[in-house]
């Protein structure tokens, strides 16, 4: 896709959030959603329930974290990422923001199945295929895509392969419906701090 920017502002901590949002969309507000974790019963938790959120940043990265509370929570240890497959909350959060809105999306070669396009192309150093995305094709325990945007510059999103996390940046109406939700965890990004650290789920 080539309105995305050039991904060359690597930090020792992780790619620039807005390498992860296309340029088109770039004067849109931004904020992370986090992915629910999994544990050994495959009930998935919350990062909130780790961290207070009105004190962190968007650049919040779960190994950091994990190292933290790893005394109180010991449990902690055991977390799994959800490697982009969505839970229920998350799904009806993502859905109720998509709405109506029509999208692009950029899929992973490595997960194709057989729907892959006769075109590619490369971000953050892998390959990915175009397909047209609606909000009913958002479903629990499917791979959210890791690159998402509308011709309409209302919506995009942008994840890691196997992402912990997304990078979400919207339309006013819709960041503030985000934002808001609870059935998400969202912090807000300040587009000249943060980065998206390395996934959990890597």
């Amino acid at each position: 896709m080539d309105n995305y920017a050039t991904q060359s502002a690597r930090s020792e901590h992780g790619w620039s959030a807005r390498d992860f949002i296309p340029e088109s969309h770039h004067s849109l507000p931004m904020l992370r959603i986090f992915l629910p974790l999994v544990n050994e019963r495959g009930n998935f938790v919350r990062w909130s329930r780790f961290v207070p959120f009105d004190e962190a940043t968007a650049s919040l990265d779960w190994f950091e974290l994990a190292d933290r509370v790893a005394i109180e929570e010991p449990g902690v240890r055991d977390l799994v990422s959800c490697r982009g497959e969505l839970d229920d909350a998350t799904v009806g959060a993502l859905r109720d923001a998509v709405g109506n809105v029509v999208l692009h999306s950029l899929h992973w070669v490595g997960y194709a199945s057989g729907r892959q396009s006769c075109s590619t192309c490369r971000m953050l150093g892998e390959d990915y295929f175009e397909a047209p995305l609606e909000a009913t094709d958002i479903h629990a325990g499917v791979r959210v895509p890791e690159f998402v945007w509308d011709d309409e510059y209302r919506l995009a999103w942008g994840g890691r392969l196997y992402p912990d996390s997304l990078v979400v940046a919207a339309e006013l109406n819709i960041f503030q419906r985000l934002i808001a939700d609870p059935r998400l965890d969202t912090i807000s990004v300040v587009v000249d701090r943060d980065v998206l650290p390395p996934s959990s789920g890597d």
